[in-house]
C-alpha cells in the first residue's frame, strides 16, 4: 500500500464531511438506550431532513398501513435502526455532489448504490433480518472511496474509470496497479473516520470480497451487501445472464436461498430502486426487465444442462473456489498458493474427463543480483503491476491467477490451445518487461509454461507432473537469461 498516497488522500480538503445532524445522530444511537424524544428532536432540527425521512418511512416502499406524522412516531413504528438509516443515508447523498463535476458520473454512482442498497435490503430481510437497514446503507454507501479517489486525484483517477470501459467488476484491480490502493480501503477508513459503527464500515470494506469478511452476523451482513452488489452488476451489464449465474450461486451458497427465494428477490430490485430513487433525486435511467433477466437465466441454465449435463459441475465448480474465495492473497487479491493448487488439481481431472485443453502459465521475477534486495517501493510496484496485467492478459480468457509466493506467479487457462496461451504470455511479457523499465526496476522475467492436451494426454498422468514441468520450464527461461518463454514439450509416452 503507497501510504503518502493514502494520507494525501485522507488529508484532501474537498473531502465529503457528515452534516452536524447526522454526526450527532451516530453520537446519540452509540446509546442502546437513548432518549426517542432527544433523538426524534435532533433529526426535526434539519427540516428538510425531516421531510425526506417521514416521506420515505410513508412511502410505498415501507407499506406502513397508517402514515406516521413525526419522526417520533417513525421510530416507534420502523424502530431506531430504520429512521437513523435514512437519516444517514440523506445526509451521506446530500454531502457528496459531484454533479458539476466532469469524468465522474455522480448519478450513475448513486443509481448503482440505490440498486445494490435495495436489493441488500431485501437479501437481509429473509437471510439476516435483524441487518436490513443497515444493509440498505452499507449497499449505498459501498463505493464511497471512489469519491475520495476522484476528489484528490482529478484526471489520474478518471483515467482509471475509463480503462474499466464502465465494467466495475474491474476497477479493483486497476487501482491497485496504478495506485496501490483500492476504493474498497479508503470507503472504509472514511466510514471509520466518521465514526459510523462496524455493521457499514465491514460492508464497505468487504463488499467485492464478502468471504474474506468477518463470520457471524456481521459475516451474513456483508454477504447481503455483496449479493446485492452482484445483483448491480447484473442491472447494469451487457452480459447479465454470466452475473445471473453467480447470483444463484452465491444466494445458495451464502444464505441457502432456493431459486425461488432468489427470484423474488431480484425482481423486487427495479420496483424499489424507482421508488427510492424519487425520494433520494437520483435519475433511476432505464431500469431493466427484471421478470424478462430471470427468465432468460432459467432458459440458459435449462440449455446448458442438456447440451452439457457436467457443464454444472465444470466450470461453474470452478468459480466456487475462486469467487469470493477466503483463500486470496492479501496483498493482491488473487488466489493465494493453497487456493490455486485446489484449481488446478480440480481443472487437471476436468481436463482428462473431457479431453480438453489446458495451459499451466508460471512466471517468476529475478533480480540481477541476488544480494541485493528489493526497495520497498520497487517491490510494490512490481507486485501491483504484475497483477494487474496478468489480470489483463489472462483474465478474459477464463485464466485463474495466483500469487504463489513473493515474486512467483501462475496462470492457469482452460479450454484454450498452448499456441494462444503462448501468444497471450508473451504480450504480458513484453508489456511488463517494457513497464519494469518505465519504472526502472531491474530484473528478469521468467516465463515457463505446460500443457495437456490430445499430443501429451499420454504422458501427464498426474496434475503433479504439469505443475513440475511448467516449474521446469520456467527454472529453463531463468537459466537463459530471462525476458524469455519456454515451453515443455515432453516426448511422448512409449
Amino acid at each position: 500500500m503507497d501510504h503518502d498516497l493514502l494520507e494525501e488522500v485522507l488529508s484532501c480538503p474537498t473531502l465529503p464531511s457528515l452534516p452536524a445532524v447526522a454526526l450527532e445522530v451516530i453520537e446519540l444511537t452509540r446509546d442502546v438506550n437513548v432518549e426517542m424524544d432527544k433523538l426524534a428532536a435532533t433529526i426535526q432540527n434539519d427540516q428538510g431532513l425531516s421531510a425526506k425521512v417521514l416521506k420515505t418511512v410513508n412511502s410505498s416502499y415501507y407499506g406502513l398501513r397508517k402514515k406516521c406524522g413525526t419522526i417520533k412516531q417513525a421510530i416507534v413504528v420502523l424502530g431506531l435502526s430504520t429512521v437513523k438509516s435514512l437519516t444517514l443515508g440523506f445526509s451521506l447523498v446530500s454531502s457528496i455532489d459531484l454533479k458539476d463535476k466532469q469524468g465522474f458520473d455522480h448519478n450513475e454512482y448513486w443509481r448503482r448504490g440505490l440498486f445494490t442498497g435495495v436489493a441488500s435490503r431485501s437479501i437481509a430481510k429473509v437471510g439476516c433480518p435483524d441487518y436490513q437497514d443497515e444493509a440498505f446503507l452499507g449497499g449505498l454507501l459501498q463505493d464511497v472511496g471512489m469519491v475520495a479517489l476522484f476528489e484528490t486525484l482529478g484526471d489520474r483517477y478518471v483515467r482509471i474509470l475509463e480503462q474499466t470501459g464502465g465494467d466495475h467488476r474491474k476497477l479493483a484491480g486497476f487501482e491497485l496497479a496504478e495506485f496501490e490502493l483500492q476504493h474498497t480501503d479508503i470507503g472504509a477508513m472514511m466510514a471509520t473516520r466518521w465514526k459510523l459503527p462496524e455493521e457499514l464500515i465491514q460492508p464497505v470494506k468487504y463488499h467485492e470480497r464478502p468471504s474474506a469478511g468477518p463470520s457471524g452476523d456481521m459475516g451474513l451482513l456483508v454477504k447481503a451487501v455483496g449479493l446485492g452488489n452482484i445483483v448491480a452488476d447484473a442491472l447494469t451489464s451487457d452480459d447479465s445472464q454470466a452475473i445471473m449465474r453467480r447470483y444463484y450461486k452465491r444466494a445458495k451458497e451464502w444464505f441457502n436461498f432456493t431459486d425461488e427465494q432468489a427470484d423474488t428477490i431480484f425482481k423486487e430490485v427495479t420496483s424499489g430502486t424507482k421508488e427510492m430513487a424519487k425520494l433520494f433525486d437520483v435519475d433511476p435511467g432505464v431500469l431493466p426487465d427484471t421478470d424478462q433477466l430471470v427468465k432468460d437465466a432459467r432458459d440458459q441454465a435449462m440449455r446448458l444442462a442438456i447440451e452439457s449435463p457436467s457443464a454444472s459441475s465444470g466450470s461453474d465448480g470452478l468459480d466456487d473456489l475462486i469467487l469470493d474465495s477466503p483463500k486470496f492473497d492479501q496483498d493482491t487479491g488473487l488466489l493465494n498458493n493453497i487456493a490455486f493448487e485446489a484449481v488446478l488439481n480440480r481443472s487437471f481431472d476436468q481436463a482428462v474427463a473431457t479431453n480438453d485443453p489446458l495451459t499451466l502459465v508460471r512466471v517468476s521475477f529475478e533480480r540481477e543480483t541476488s544480494e541485493t534486495p528489493r526497495r520497498p517501493l520497487e517491490q510494490r510496484k512490481l507486485v501491483s503491476g504484475a497483477t494487474a496485467m496478468l489480470r489483463k492478459h489472462f483474465g478474459d480468457s477464463g485464466g485463474f491467477i495466483a500469487r504463489l509466493d513473493t515474486e512467483s506467479f501462475a496462470a492457469l487457462v482452460p479450454s484454450s490451445s498452448r499456441v494462444v496461451v503462448t501468444r497471450t504470455a508473451e504480450s504480458f511479457r513484453t508489456e511488463f518487461e517494457q513497464a519494469c523499465s518505465d519504472w526502472q526496476i531491474s530484473g528478469r522475467t521468467s516465463v515457463g509454461i505446460a500443457y495437456y492436451d490430445h499430443t501429451t494426454s499420454g504422458v501427464y498422468q498426474r496434475v503433479e507432473q504439469l505443475n513440475a514441468a511448467a516449474a521446469r520450464a520456467m527454472k529453463a527461461s531463468a537459466q537463459s537469461g530471462g525476458n524469455c518463454i519456454k515451453v515443455f514439450t515432453p516426448k511422448k509416452a512409449a
